[in-house]
């Protein structure tokens, strides 16, 4: 075995070794005593000398503010359970607990479990997502398993369990946006044609229109469609979404900008005035049996029995439809696709699609939508060409 050298700190910071055979340095500081008077260690590595003796001295500084170093019993695996159980819930909505928690269980303990955590590098971070994006996972999927890894160790960070956060260090999957499909003009036309009459009639006409997404869609009340204003509008304020072992929840949805306000166009203005006097009728036909607020609310779309609609059921529904309709299967993010490929094909401003789609920021339309922006800016070069080329 390769020979270490011993150098000790001043000032009872501790002691660094090199570790030829790792190539690394290694320190060891006294954090606490235990009850019987033995010092309590904790052992830091890293590159170099210094980058250890600031870990170390970033150690102490933890401990004199009460916070305390993770032993080294203390596995990734364990400390994500507990970060589950006792630190994230409360913090976040129920669906994106369930997230959280099919992440960590699918994707974070299989691959750094085992480690401790106070091992964990971020080679292991960069590990992980390289051997999913080598089984196939999705990009969405590999920034996913960094976020909430990302996430729970803030909170180690913050305890002092952790001196860094490796998974924000570790390098984050590039982001790749595929062209998704969206229905053609045409298209759009066969499927309006095809759903008329159709119980969910307004819902499908809502989701091609509008572009909202299933989760909006599906937990849209009435108290928010004004079909009597002018403009006749609807209010994206909750989206109802599955939790596993909960069932449906309604809940507000997560950012400013998703709660918006969307213009009717005058085909989704009619269907929903035809749903609501429908509605009305299976109300009175089923008398004290239909419920008044499935999931605490007023839900404009609705099951046969009155009550919320479930997200799997709907997806089914549509599928059905398109297929029917010669179509193929078209599911209920693509028909949010082909609404922003409708009004980027009908010449509409970045910010208004961006708006009516809900996004965080125009960025994102931009870079979701880049392909079709490269047709308008196509347009625009020609349209000039028209106006100035003969000068």
């Amino acid at each position: 075995m390769a020979a270490k050298t011993d150098r000790r700190a001043a000032n009872g910071e501790g002691s660094v070794r090199h570790n030829a055979e790792r190539g690394r340095y290694e320190g060891r500081v006294t954090v606490a005593v235990d009850a019987a008077g033995r010092p309590v260690r904790r052992m830091v590595t890293g590159k170099t000398e210094r980058e250890v003796r600031k870990r170390m001295r970033d150690m102490l500084v933890a401990t004199d503010q009460g916070l305390a170093p993770a032993g080294r019993s203390l596995t990734v695996a364990r400390f994500l359970d507990q970060w589950l159980t006792d630190v994230l819930p409360g913090t976040v909505a129920l669906p994106t607990q369930a997230q959280y928690e099919g992440i960590v269980k699918r994707y974070l303990k299989p691959h750094l479990g085992r480690h401790a955590l106070t091992s964990l590098t971020a080679r292991h971070v960069t590990m992980m997502l390289r051997d999913l994006a080598a089984k196939g996972y999705s990009t969405t999927t590999q920034r996913l398993c960094r976020a909430v890894l990302r996430r729970a160790l803030r909170y180690a960070e913050q305890e002092g369990q952790v001196v860094r956060n490796v998974a924000a260090i570790a390098n984050a999957p590039k982001a790749e946006h595929t062209e998704g499909r969206t229905l053609t003009v045409d298209q759009a036309r066969t499927l309006l044609a095809a759903v008329r009459g159709h119980r969910h009639e307004a819902a499908f006409v809502v989701a091609l229109t509008c572009g909202l997404r299933i989760s909006e869609l599906l937990g849209l009340t009435w108290e928010c469609v004004d079909l009597d204003g002018a403009p006749q509008r609807i209010t994206v304020r909750r989206g109802l979404k599955y939790v596993p072992n909960v069932g449906l929840i309604l809940s507000d949805v997560k950012t400013a900008r998703s709660r918006r306000s969307v213009h009717l166009p005058l085909v989704a203005a009619a269907a929903l005035t035809a749903l609501r006097r429908a509605q009305r009728a299976e109300r009175l036909a089923a008398g004290p049996t239909w419920p008044a607020m499935p999931q605490g609310a007023d839900l404009v779309f609705r099951a046969t029995n009155g009550e919320a609609l479930d997200p799997s059921n709907f997806r089914k529904e549509l599928s059905k439809v398109t297929t029917a309709a010669g179509l193929g299967h078209w599911s209920p993010h693509a028909m949010r696709h082909s609404a922003a490929s409708i009004m980027f094909a009908q010449g509409l401003p970045l910010k208004t699609i961006s708006d009516t789609l809900g996004h965080s920021s125009i960025a994102i339309t931009a870079d979701i939508y880049a392909h079709l922006m490269d047709e308008s800016r196509a347009e625009a070069a020609s349209a000039m060409d028209r106006a100035v080329g003969g000068a």
